[in-house]
């Protein structure tokens, strides 16, 4: 009985030297990862340091008004240019024939889906001439106009 409690204790004693060691071992792993993790940290933050210095230097508004007066030459927003309504606002004419042919070089389209255009076919393939009116986009649903832009949010959110 005193062989089998001393061999009893051995191999418990042998098990927790091992766990002990393979916890210690464990444990140094982690913390190298942890200060890899930290080390990483401190370049990335000294990194966001140098970027955002560099930021503040390319948005100084003398060094941008220098560049706007090289290269653009633009000027501040006069009230005239502003728009009143959304009506006011014109829309993007359609492409050229010759656009829409290079952007799209697959086969026309069948009768029915030219059918469920906005635009009439004929509209895109008449090229504007220099004198006439652009060509205007037909309404979808009921062909009101908006008043304002909420009013106009509210009927795209009714659509939905």
């Amino acid at each position: 009985m005193t062989r089998l409690s001393a061999v009893f204790w051995l191999v418990l004693v042998v098990a927790a030297g091992l766990t002990t060691f393979k916890v210690k071992y464990a444990v140094q792993d982690i913390e190298d990862e942890l200060n890899r993790v930290r080390r990483q940290t401190i370049a990335e933050q000294q990194e966001i340091r140098v970027l955002t210095a560099e930021w503040t230097y390319l948005n100084q508004p003398e060094r941008l008004a220098e560049l706007n007066r090289r290269f653009l030459s633009l000027s501040p927003v006069a009230a005239k240019q502003l728009q009143r309504t959304v009506a006011d606002i014109p829309l993007r004419p359609p492409a050229a024939p010759d656009e829409l042919v290079a952007a799209n070089p697959e086969p026309a389209l069948p009768q029915a889906v030219a059918a469920a255009l906005p635009v009439a076919p004929a509209a895109l393939a008449a090229a504007p001439s220099a004198g006439s009116a652009p060509v205007r986009l037909a309404k979808a649903g009921q062909g009101q106009t908006v008043a304002s832009l909420d009013a106009l949010i509210a009927q795209i959110a009714e659509a939905r």
